[in-house]
């Protein structure tokens, strides 16, 4: 898998499952960004010692910030003078979770900074900069060369209803908006945007939302694999559609969710 792979929130969870899938797929080149830099490193030198080839970049981020986001494209492109792989994965969990009458306007405005304006952000960065390069990816399939792919990380959220994810889940449906939006806009110039829509998985994220409360112990018996998903099996979706055996694979909403939203 040749070409230069950029995750956000890969200090943990999906994030860093994608990252070492990339480079069990064979990418080496690999730039890392989130907002705990600690974790960051953690990933990275987990990512070397896979394979002493990888070459890792990694940039703090707050993605809801323009100035930062604009950063991390333009560190990531000095490094390796091109995007090829985009995973927009960073995001937060609602907080607190209540019903819309009781959610506190900032913290809906927090959800949304990260979720929603934080996946435009970076998409327009990255969109930015691919429209830059050359149509470099040859798919094995015979298909156009590409310039570059783009995964948006969603959520069962962004399709399905909850009575308490208020925020998360405007914003999770707004990311398959734009996803939809950029995947028609941009297929002809050799761009294609996905989005990947994750169910009940096994990540920090979550077992931060357990431990504020929340409960998912009767809800996982409802799926019909009745277990969590990992974070190894979404990032295994997630990079296969970045990649050029999803060629001709534009503006997908796949769901990663062991059943659940066909119950």
């Amino acid at each position: 898998m040749i070409g230069v792979a950029l995750i956000t929130g890969a200090a943990s969870g999906i994030g860093r499952a994608a990252a070492e899938t990339f480079v069990k797929e064979g990418c080496v080149k690999l730039v890392l960004a989130d907002i705990d830099e600690e974790g960051l490193q953690t990933v990275a030198e987990g990512l070397r010692a896979l394979n002493p080839d990888v070459q890792v970049v990694t940039v703090k981020v707050d993605v809801a910030s323009e100035s930062e986001v604009q950063h991390m494209l333009s560190t990531a492109v000095a490094e390796f003078g091109a995007i090829h792989y985009a995973v927009n994965n960073a995001g937060i969990s609602s907080s607190p979770r209540v019903e819309t009458h009781e959610l506190a306007t900032d913290a809906w405005d927090q959800v949304i900074a990260v979720n929603l304006r934080g996946v435009w952000l970076c998409e327009r960065a990255e969109i930015q900069q691919m429209l830059r390069q050359e149509t470099t990816l040859i798919p094995r399939t015979g298909a156009p060369p590409q310039r570059g792919s783009i995964v948006n990380v969603s959520s069962i959220f962004g399709v399905l209803s909850h009575p308490t994810v208020g925020g998360y889940a405007a914003a999770k449906a707004g990311v398959l908006g734009i996803s939809r939006t950029d995947a028609v806009a941009y297929g002809a110039k050799g761009i294609r945007v996905n989005s990947v829509l994750p169910g009940f998985i096994k990540t920090p994220l979550l077992e931060g939302a357990i431990r504020r409360g929340s409960n998912y112990d009767n809800l996982i018996q409802t799926v019909p694999m009745q277990r969590w998903g990992t974070a190894e099996e979404v990032a295994e979706m997630i990079v296969f559609l970045a990649g050029q055996k999803a060629s001709f694979v534009n503006g997908a909403e796949v769901l990663v969710d062991g059943g659940y939203s066909k119950v």
